[in-house]
């Protein structure tokens, strides 16, 4: 299993939970979708690897989730948990890896939203924590990634140039800030190497965090939740549950043991 790379870690955007939230203000296309995945499981214990600031555990907790979260980032747990408890009903976020995880328990839904998987960087990272999953399912369980199709126009920029990727206001200073990106993509390794720069009107380039992330293709997908024991059932290319083809932004993957 790989080391988590705790240098790296300090460098990213993984650290400043505030920020990642004041940053993803933007991202609410998939609540429904999971909002409505949770209705139609076996029950209401619910799983959440990579669980990041809780952005997906405050709504299932108010579809009466009993939800646990699973989380690396000591501060995003930490500011998690802060927003967990102003929810009435059952839910925690706990501080630990995905790669290797035992909560001597099943669940009814597990679940990897929001490109997080991404994170395994390799078939051993990942398959380790695949195993993990299929330790703490049952027979109704269901497992659900989703994911980004790798685009090649992303992956394949011309180096070093900067591209627009988003805008957000600073919640404490109010600034509006601009975060630019540039990527180097390994195609043997899968790697893709991203480093955000942002600025705001008066500071340019006033940080600069580098975060990696591994591109898994359909093949490899397959592969990897077929050697863990899974048995896929759908793989959608929209929250709105169509049929993944070559055209899809996104890569959802529905599997039961």
């Amino acid at each position: 299993m790989t080391k988590f790379a705790m240098k790296e870690y300090k460098n990213t955007i993984y650290h400043d939970a505030q920020r990642y939230d004041d940053e993803h203000w933007w991202k609410t296309d998939d609540i429904p979708f999971w909002k409505k995945i949770f209705s139609e499981s076996s029950g209401n214990k619910v799983l959440e690897l990579a669980a990041g600031t809780g952005r997906l555990a405050v709504p299932l907790i108010r579809c009466s989730a009993d939800y646990t979260g699973i989380e690396i980032s000591p501060e995003f747990v930490s500011h998690a948990n802060k927003k967990l408890r102003l929810e009435s009903g059952t839910g925690k976020i706990i501080l630990g890896d995905i790669r290797s995880f035992n909560r001597r328990e099943k669940f009814d839904l597990i679940f990897i939203g929001f490109n997080s998987f991404l994170h395994l960087l390799t078939d051993k990272d990942a398959g380790a924590c695949l195993k993990c999953v299929v330790a703490h399912m049952h027979a109704k369980s269901r497992f659900i990634i989703d994911i980004f199709y790798p685009n090649p126009l992303f992956l394949y920029r011309p180096e070093n140039m900067r591209y627009p990727t988003m805008e957000y206001r600073d919640s404490q200073t109010r600034e509006k800030i601009w975060v630019e990106e540039t990527n180097d993509y390994d195609a043997h390794t899968g790697i893709n190497k991203i480093r955000w720069f942002y600025s705001s009107e008066k500071n340019k380039d006033s940080r600069i965090y580098d975060f990696t992330m591994r591109m898994y293709w359909p093949d490899t997908m397959n592969r990897l939740l077929i050697d863990a024991g899974l048995s896929i059932e759908h793989v959608w290319g929209t929250y709105r549950r169509t049929k993944f083809t070559e055209k899809s932004n996104l890569q959802i993957y529905v599997a039961g043991i």
